[in-house]
């Protein structure tokens, strides 16, 4: 079993990487094998919207957001980690979400299970991991939770210890759902909803996405 840390914060010693350390740590300590990328040190470029990747599968950019894609495809369990930055996550997180509209058209996170941690100077880190956790779901994923704290400094959490609580349970938990094949009802059911948008989505640009259509065929959705 696979579980990829993914760092959003520019900082790699601050306050977002203790949380995100200890759920991987107490993944590990379930038996699973870890990996952390630190979104900041990859070489990024945005996406432009040319929908190159609907019709071939492949985005035109090969940079550390393919390279990352290719881990998170690897993966069984997704962990994102963001601080809030103006009630989100940071431009580097996003992104790597801006650059996944085939992952969200095709669900091809489908099967996987995800996290989100997120720290706050202030408010709002519970609103931040959600969000994260938003994505996964479009994505395919079924979403365990969240863990949120805020910040007493740089490198330094409020209340630390109850915090890092809260992410090693999640990191545990994370762990748990994968081994079981966990169902969460209302994630299913919503995604149930959103395939049958998508899928009209999909039939609409058939013309210019082969690679979609192909794809949706072979999983029998189409």
């Amino acid at each position: 079993m696979k579980i990829l840390g993914i760092l959003g914060s520019p900082r790699d010693r601050g306050n977002t990487v203790l949380l995100l350390d200890a759920a991987l740590a107490a993944a590990a300590e379930a038996g699973a094998q870890t990996e952390k990328v630190g979104v900041s040190d990859l070489d990024l470029n945005f996406c432009i919207g040319c929908g190159k990747c609907y019709a071939t599968g492949q985005c035109i950019y090969d940079d550390g957001v393919t390279m990352l894609q290719s881990k998170m495809m690897e993966a069984d369990g997704i962990i994102l980690a963001s601080p809030n930055y103006i009630q989100s996550v940071t431009a580097q997180l996003k992104t790597l979400m801006d650059r996944s509209s085939l992952h969200i058209h095709c669900f091809l996170f489908d099967g996987k299970y995800g996290a989100s941690v997120a720290t706050t100077g202030g408010a709002g880190a519970e609103q931040v991991a959600e969000f994260a956790n938003q994505y996964l779901q479009v994505c395919g994923m079924q979403t365990v939770g969240i863990a949120a704290a805020q910040a007493a400094g740089v490198g330094a959490l409020v209340e630390q210890e109850a915090a890092l609580a809260r992410a090693t349970a999640l990191g545990t938990d994370l762990v748990a759902a994968i081994g079981e094949r966990r169902e969460y009802p209302d994630q299913m059911a919503a995604h149930e909803v959103f395939a049958e948008h998508m899928k009209q989505l999909v039939v609409a640009m058939s013309d210019m996405a082969p690679f979609q259509v192909e794809h949706w065929r072979k999983m029998g959705w189409l």
